[in-house]
């Protein structure tokens, strides 16, 4: 019986090559956490400026508490994201939305040394009250009316 002679080059070959591949796709994994709890960052922060546009409330502290509670219900949709709580101003007829959070990415410490390895990601979005009356006249303005 003649014995085949193998290689052990493809065996050594993939040992060097599956980790960096693994931790290629778990790194874009972890990345595409940051990007999605990113936008619902942004767009948390947008609505919630609108929405401070909208409400009819005159008060600015009840309307500053109002925005405030309904932050924190959105914060329930994030992944792996730390959210802080919104700074809110109102000032004159302008609602400024402030949101920041902030993501541990857990190997990134092994690789630099550093222990507190953090990305981090704020946002600001502003929007402007509207009066009712306005708001009417200019959706008539759209449907081409006069």
């Amino acid at each position: 019986m003649e014995m085949k002679k193998l290689n052990a080059y493809f065996t050594v070959e993939a040992a060097l090559v599956f980790p960096i591949v693994l931790g290629v796709i778990l790194f874009t994994i972890y990345l595409l956490f940051f990007q999605y709890d990113r936008c619902l960052l942004e767009q948390g922060a947008g609505v919630l400026a609108m929405r401070g546009c909208t409400l009819q409330i005159t008060n600015g502290e009840e309307l500053v508490r109002e925005l405030l509670n309904q932050s924190r219900e959105e914060d329930r949709g994030c992944i792996t994201w730390s959210m802080e709580d919104a700074e809110i101003s109102l000032k004159q007829n302008c609602v400024t939305i402030k949101r920041s959070g902030e993501l541990r990415f857990p190997f990134y410490g092994f690789l630099s040394g550093r222990v507190d390895s953090v990305w981090k990601c704020s946002t600001v979005r502003e929007s402007h009250r509207i009066k009712p009356v306005n708001f009417i006249r200019d959706l008539r303005k759209i449907m081409g009316g006069t």
